[in-house]
């Protein structure tokens, strides 16, 4: 999912999980623990109720609080799109180098290193 160029597609089970991952501390303690349940541990609603003492009202707006910060630190830090263009990139250089195409991966990695701002000096 990228918020890079203000494209705002719907958020995915899967975005939201990812985004526990990297930003899951940065939410509330109550947060973290909903957030988890409803999303790594599948629970429903009336599930985490039981287990957190939240109506289940109350674990509705915990998921949906919890979800819209994790939404703005993806659009603000952009830790998971950065990591995701980086595989893709590596896994480019990978098919060079199995291709026999070593000066053309030679140079994706040189692009990779310009945007991790390692200078040619830093690099020797």
């Amino acid at each position: 999912m990228s918020f890079s160029r203000g494209q705002k597609d719907k958020a995915t089970h899967t975005d939201f999980c990812l985004w526990l991952d990297y930003y899951g501390d940065l939410l509330s303690e109550r947060q973290l623990q909903v957030m988890t349940y409803f999303y790594a541990d599948d629970l429903s609603l009336a599930e985490i109720a039981d287990l957190t003492g939240l109506t289940r009202q109350g674990v509705h707006e915990q998921v949906r609080r919890g979800a819209s910060r994790l939404e703005e630190f993806e659009r603000t830090l952009g830790q998971a799109e950065r990591e995701g263009e980086l595989s893709r990139a590596l896994l480019h250089v990978r098919c060079l180098l199995s291709g026999g195409e070593t000066e053309e991966a030679l140079r994706a990695l040189d692009e990779l290193l310009e945007q991790f701002g390692l200078s040619e000096r830093e690099r020797s």
